[in-house]
Parts: structure tokens; C-alpha cells; sequence
């Protein structure tokens, strides 16, 4: 079994280390062989295979998704797991707000470093990738760097009403990620509760990793375009 969360750029186990044997095995070229480290040369193999299987333009970018992976789990003989491992029930999503948390980026960042540490995200998804994109620019648009906002104004403000008085399917905290979003990349050991600014960062980072592959692709998180959301 391959985990879809465990192919990430920069990883190192066994997971990528049997992506590159069967990418190897498909006769795309690895110089450095199945090391087991996901660097440029995998995401270029994998991009290759991408384009291989009919994805074009810039969705054929060498980061794994899980319909690619599973073709190439089906060529190569081994099943795949697209969920990401701390995943919790919709229903285990909590909704309600912390208190004494100053809205502000100084306190934010603190979360922001201890979500990228409990996911594996590097530092520079705060300190700013190769374009500067970064978390705290996400933040800022999405939240004002307030913890406890909720969108009951957007296409999500549907559902019955939680225990903070918004609507279920409303986006939340930092972030602003949906309980079905936060539900599916919960990041094990954080909390179900949806506002909390650490588990609320963490599976807004998990599901960057699956979506776009690295935080320099997401729009929202680039200090130099206009906002977009994610």
C-alpha cells in the first residue's frame, strides 16, 4: 500500500522509493535511481508519466494526485491511499471559539510554525518560498488573523447551525477551511475543534500538499498577485 500523503516533495521513505521503482519500471528516467527521496528528479519522472497518461499543461507538474498515482499503482501492482491518515468523521468536527487569542500576525505565526511542524511542512512555507509565497500571506487574506472568523456571507453557509451560531458547511478560523475540508486533512494529534489554530493551519496544509502539490502554486499564498481563493 502507497499513501498518497506520504509523497511529498523533499520526503524521503519507502512509499516514494516504490513510486520510483515504478516509474523506473515504465522507462522514465530517474539518473539517481529509487533512493527514496522525492527531489527534482522524481517530480520529474512523475511529470513525465503525468503527461504519459494524458495530463496536460501545467496540471502535468510531477506532484502526485491520487488519480494519477493509482494508474500507475495499477501498472506497477500495488494499491494506493488517497486519505490522509489523521483524517476524523465530519461529524467529530467541533465549532467552537477560542478565547484570548490576539488577532494579529506576531501570534498568529507561533500556530502557523507548529502546524508546519506537526505536518513535516518546511519553514519556508512561513518564511516564504522561492516566489515568497507563504502561510501568514494566506492568512492575512483569508482571516485578518483572526482565529475565531466565519464566512456566513459565501456559497459554503449552508447546514444546520453549530454551536457558534454559524451555519454548519461555513468556511472557519485562520485558514478558513470548511468542516469537510478540515475533516478530511485533519492532522493527527491536533484537535477536532475547527477554530483551533494549529489543527486549523495543519489541514490547510495537508490539503495544499494534496491540491496543488506546494505552496508556491497556491494563488491566495503569493504576496505579489492578487487574492484568489484556494
Amino acid at each position: 500500500m502507497v499513501s498518497l500523503s506520504n509523497l511529498r516533495f523533499g520526503k524521503t521513505n519507502d512509499d516514494v522509493k516504490a513510486v520510483q521503482h515504478a516509474l523506473i519500471a515504465a522507462r522514465l528516467s530517474i539518473p539517481a535511481g529509487a533512493t527514496g527521496r522525492f527531489g527534482p528528479q522524481t517530480r520529474s519522472a512523475y511529470a513525465a508519466w503525468q503527461r504519459s497518461i494524458g495530463i496536460a499543461g501545467s496540471a502535468a507538474d510531477g506532484f502526485p494526485g491520487c488519480s494519477s498515482l493509482t494508474k500507475l499503482g495499477a501498472r506497477a501492482g500495488f494499491q494506493v491511499d488517497c486519505r490522509h491518515p489523521g483524517s476524523i468523521a465530519k461529524t467529530s468536527v467541533l465549532c467552537t471559539r477560542n478565547s484570548g487569542i490576539g488577532v494579529d500576525e506576531d501570534t498568529a505565526r507561533p500556530f502557523v510554525l507548529e502546524a508546519c511542524e506537526r505536518t513535516g511542512a518546511p519553514a519556508a512555507w512561513v518564511t516564504g518560498a522561492g516566489n515568497d509565497a507563504n502561510l501568514l500571506t494566506l492568512i492575512r487574506r483569508e482571516s485578518s488573523f483572526n482565529a475565531n472568523a466565519v464566512n456566513q456571507a459565501d456559497v459554503n453557509a449552508t447546514g444546520p447551525r453549530q454551536a457558534d451560531g454559524a451555519r454548519l458547511n461555513c468556511s472557519r478560523g485562520y485558514a478558513q477551511v470548511i468542516p469537510g475540508t478540515f475533516a478530511e486533512h485533519h492532522q493527527a494529534g491536533t484537535p477536532n475543534r475547527i477554530y483551533d489554530p494549529v489543527a486549523n493551519v495543519a489541514a490547510a496544509i495537508n490539503y495544499i500538499w494534496q491540491r496543488y502539490g506546494d505552496i508556491s502554486r497556491v494563488q491566495q499564498a503569493n504576496p505579489h498577485l492578487p487574492p484568489h481563493g484556494y
